[in-house]
């Protein structure tokens, strides 16, 4: 969780385990280390499976033109982290001016609707003021409760509650209370006239649990899948290292390359090589060049215009040099 910026106590991310325990193991215990590494690497993969998920819900919820430069030509977001991702929206997109502030002003001065799920509204109405408060806007809640009131009063269908709660002591009439109220009524409103509800498509308390449940379901399987990709990237690196592994070994296990033949004596290509060494040691160096080349003469030297013709094709004069 230290990589997403959430404070959870007595929490330490995970460390990669690599792709093996390391040993050496006592006598008796590999087993039970190797299964205690398979633990941490299910724990490190579950780990980096919900850091990718936090990533897909951001650019779900997110148009990419405010990510688009954290995106990487070739991996895309593969090397971003979620707390990156966050980081930038704040950095670059998080300061409000005057048009972010009406916009916002004009959603708390929106009224309620009874085709709307009270809930969302009250949710809508105090993201709004924290927004407004993180830019130094101040906006008092009894403002958003005396707009709950009137539009739940105009709504026409809740004239009893309207009453019962004018009725109730000042200190009672809080924008908690207010919410309670509101929504306990419109529940039992819809319970009542669930036929009604349904043929002007109004919304249901119901309706905002199976969301709530289809939302939990949809992040448990990002988050499984993305495990699972993992963890079947991590068996492919075992395998590939224990390949290496085992060819590695079968090189240091080869013999050393046998000098002559099985006799002993020396090879041609051996003899040849050590005459030419021995005829090496004792030339003297060509007066054109300056190089020892015993097995031609100095007037054969390839530095003379007239031995043109004989040189390599990768041969350079010690005068470019």
């Amino acid at each position: 969780m230290a990589e997403f910026a959430v404070a959870a106590p007595g929490f330490v991310a995970p460390n990669n385990p690599g792709i093996y325990p390391t040993g050496p193991f006592p006598a008796g215990t590999r087993a039970e280390r190797e299964a205690e590494h398979d633990k941490l690497v299910e724990v490190y993969q579950t780990y980096l499976g919900v850091g990718e998920g936090l990533k897909d819900l951001i650019r779900i919820a997110v148009e990419e033109d405010y990510l688009i430069e954290l995106k990487a030509e070739r991996v895309g977001y593969l090397r971003v982290t979620a707390k990156q991702m966050i980081t930038h929206l704040r950095d670059r997109w998080g300061a409000a001016d005057f048009v972010d502030k009406c916009a916002l002003i004009n959603e708390l001065n929106t009224p309620w609707t009874a085709a709307e799920v009270p809930t969302i509204y009250f949710n809508r109405v105090e993201k709004a003021i924290k927004q407004l408060a993180r830019v130094g806007v101040v906006w008092p809640p009894e403002a958003c409760m005396n707009s709950a009131l009137k539009a739940f009063k105009d709504a026409g269908d809740y004239d009893p509650a309207v009453r019962e709660w004018e009725a109730r002591p000042e200190v009672e009439k809080t924008w908690d209370n207010v919410k309670k109220m509101v929504t306990s009524e419109y529940s039992k409103f819809q319970r009542q006239h669930s036929t009604t509800a349904k043929s002007l498509g109004y919304g249901s308390a119901n309706a905002v649990e199976d969301f709530a449940a289809l939302t939990e379901e949809v992040v448990a399987a990002i988050t499984e899948e993305h495990a699972k990709e993992m963890k079947t990237q991590l068996q492919r690196m075992e395998a590939l290292a224990k390949a290496m592994t085992e060819l590695m070994s079968g090189a240091k296990a080869q013999p050393p390359a046998a000098t002559g033949n099985a006799s002993g004596e020396k090879t041609e290509r051996q003899k040849k090589r050590e005459e030419y060494r021995k005829k090496l040691k004792n030339a003297t160096a060509c007066t054109h060049c300056n190089r020892k080349h015993p097995n031609r003469s100095d007037n054969l030297c390839w530095e003379l215009e007239a031995n043109a013709a004989d040189r390599p094709e990768n041969w350079k004069s010690v005068k470019s040099t």
